[in-house]
């Protein structure tokens, strides 16, 4: 795949714009285009022993959960262990990514997998993350997964027709299972819709998270606050 459509990808997962305004999130390193990415290479922090271990493994792009680049590098040399990192991305064609708070903010993401393990609980941002291309309006947010046996297109049309809906999709992974994860802006109105067509397909209505969206009357934005479990 090349480099700039997996950003895409990438992107359409969790926005950059989620990620705090003091974080250094996106591509890092970047090998002349044009770029083809076979191996990626996941890992939470780039050290020196994991850049040796994705160059083993022929990585074509590494995907560091913390940015290894931070505070702006006056001078690529041999001195430091980050310089050095940046030189045998470059000498080797490995590109760095790194999405950071972006991941925390992403539905679904960092943040709301360590918030599951205080069980029942409702959550608040203390500080909501926008993106333009991440549906914002309505007064709840309904999110389910679709796998490969379920007709997605058929899902899509279906709740897209829904007046007072706006909709977004991106592709997952659960365990072994790939799926597409779809989140939905709705109105009350379209809420009780969107419910009663989820309800006929068991396989979607169990997996089904809702989330209400409370308008904070100091702030513009909409925070959200977490509903953790399935419907039932």
């Amino acid at each position: 795949m090349d480099l700039k459509t997996l950003l895409s990808s990438l992107n359409d997962f969790a926005p950059l714009s989620f990620a705090e305004s003091w974080d250094n999130v996106g591509l890092l390193v970047e090998p002349s285009p044009p770029h083809t990415v076979n191996t990626l290479f996941l890992t939470n922090d780039l050290t020196k022993e994991v850049m040796d271990e994705a160059l083993q493994k022929k990585a074509d792009l590494i995907l560091s959960y913390h940015p290894p680049i931070f505070r702006p590098l006056k001078r690529i040399t041999w001195e430091t262990w980050k310089e050095r990192l940046v030189i045998r991305a470059l000498e080797n064609r490995v590109a760095v990514y790194s999405p950071h708070t972006a991941y925390d903010a992403a539905p679904q993401g960092v943040n709301s997998w360590l918030a599951k393990g205080l069980g029942a609980c409702t959550s608040h941002p203390i500080h909501p993350s926008t993106a333009a291309s991440y549906p914002t309006g309505g007064t709840h947010r309904v999110e389910f997964n679709v796998n490969h046996t379920q007709d997605l297109e058929k899902v899509l049309s279906t709740v897209k027709a829904i007046a007072g809906v706006s909709v977004t999709s991106f592709s997952a992974r659960s365990g072994d299972e790939e799926h597409t994860r779809v989140s939905l802006n709705c109105t009350q109105q379209a809420l009780l819709q969107v419910v009663a067509f989820l309800s006929q397909n068991r396989q979607l209505y169990q997996k089904t998270e809702i989330l209400s969206l409370e308008k904070n009357p100091k702030s513009v934005s909409w925070p959200c606050v977490l509903v953790l479990g399935a419907v039932s």
